[in-house]
């Protein structure tokens, strides 16, 4: 993590107030986008949509529902989920239960072995990335209480943090942890259980030794959070979170056949009408898809991060060959089968015969996509002014 990427993460401390950072917005990328992520889910109507939409800092209450639905992370608050982080350093084999801050009665709960967490804002704001981290860092069983949920002011939040369980307990399938994260809708008879500030865990001396003999697991978390870095252009902060538990489970016995619906993920392929252009290079968002291009040896290649791509489908629209494909139902083993990026197209480079520009070799070809299209057109018929753009650089 850099300097910057550091006085960021630590000026957020303390804070929680959404900022919007436009540009990052998928509407300021793209004005085809179809995104409604951020001004569906609003309780308070404080995002209008928009290209970008725009944020109201006076209605917002700061429920934080936008940050892990944002797919590019466009959204900025502190959330908690590094203290529940911390927390979970602290926690042997004991189940939790995740309380919002607006909780009436914290103090009980279903199981009186439970260790009660309660965060400032709402469960919604954490995301299926953190409840999946927490399990990364050894906890077995994560209830997330929502029995207060119908009479709360963001009461329309609770299918959404439905959802999130329901994600993060199919994805921990995997690895045979079944009903791992859970909601409560109703708790018949509360009983009293420990109750932890996320922010202000209780520290015992025995805590303090425990801790002393769990520095890796300290230093596992710590890294765990600091890899949801400030970057312009990354998935957002529940895919970074997401693969940061993956990279710290152990790999699955069995991959078994996981459904990611839901998750955003996405498989692409290209075909040999690949002009390399570059366009889908410059355009993805998360730098899922690179184009890399050696002037020296006159070649291309094109590769692709599976795990960062969050389905847009930016790079379809910009591609004037249509040579690419996208899979938005990718198989789990597809996914995460590896890390690391693929290459998914490659060859050599020749000189387009009216223009000069770099193109791909392919028989019979000689004109750059821009120059076949006036050639076809000559006419008063012109291209979209961003791609003509796109061409020319």
């Amino acid at each position: 993590m850099s300097l910057l990427n550091a006085a960021e993460r630590f000026a957020s401390i303390d804070r929680s107030q959404v900022l919007l950072d436009g540009k990052r917005c998928l509407h300021a990328q793209d004005q085809s986008s179809d995104c409604e992520a951020c001004f569906s889910v609003c309780p308070v109507a404080a995002i209008t949509a928009g290209k970008p939409p725009t944020l109201d800092v006076e209605r917002c209450e700061s429920c934080l529902a936008c940050l892990p639905v944002c797919p590019v992370g466009a959204y900025r608050a502190d959330d908690n989920v590094a203290d529940l982080l911390t927390c979970a350093t602290h926690i042997e084999d004991q189940p939790v239960e995740l309380l919002c801050g607006l909780h009436p009665q914290p103090g009980t709960g279903a199981n009186p072995e439970a260790i009660g967490i309660q965060i400032q804002g709402c469960l919604v704001g954490l995301g299926s990335g953190a409840f999946l981290t927490l399990s990364a860092l050894g906890v077995k069983r994560l209830t997330l209480r929502t029995d207060a949920c119908a009479a709360c002011k963001w009461q329309t939040l609770q299918p959404q943090i439905h959802q999130q369980a329901e994600k993060a307990d199919r994805f921990l399938s995997a690895w045979d942890q079944v009903d791992s994260v859970t909601c409560a809708d109703e708790v018949k008879a509360p009983v009293e259980r420990p109750l932890w500030s996320a922010k202000n865990p209780p520290l015992s001396r025995r805590d303090l030794f425990r801790m002393m003999a769990k520095q890796g697991q300290v230093a596992l978390a710590r890294a765990m959070e600091n890899g949801v870095s400030a970057s312009k252009r990354q998935p957002g902060r529940d895919r970074l979170r997401l693969q940061s538990a993956v990279s710290h489970l152990p790999a699955p016995s069995v991959l078994r056949n996981v459904s990611l619906h839901g998750f955003g993920f996405a498989s692409l392929t290209v075909s040999d009408a690949c002009t390399a252009c570059g366009a889908c290079g410059r355009a993805c968002p998360t730098e899922a898809l690179r184009f890399m291009k050696n002037d020296e040896q006159m070649t291309y290649s094109i590769s692709f991060a599976v795990q960062d791509c969050i389905g847009c489908d930016l790079c379809t629209r910009v591609c004037l060959p249509n040579a690419i494909t996208l899979d938005h139902e990718p198989a789990f083993e597809q996914v995460f089968s590896t890390r690391e990026p693929q290459v998914v197209e490659s060859g050599a480079l020749v000189r387009c015969t009216r223009c000069n520009s770099w193109i791909a070799a392919r028989a019979d070809v000689k004109l750059c996509a821009l120059c076949e299209y006036r050639r076809a057109h000559p006419f008063g018929s012109v291209m979209p002014r961003k791609i003509l753009k796109e061409s020319r650089s």
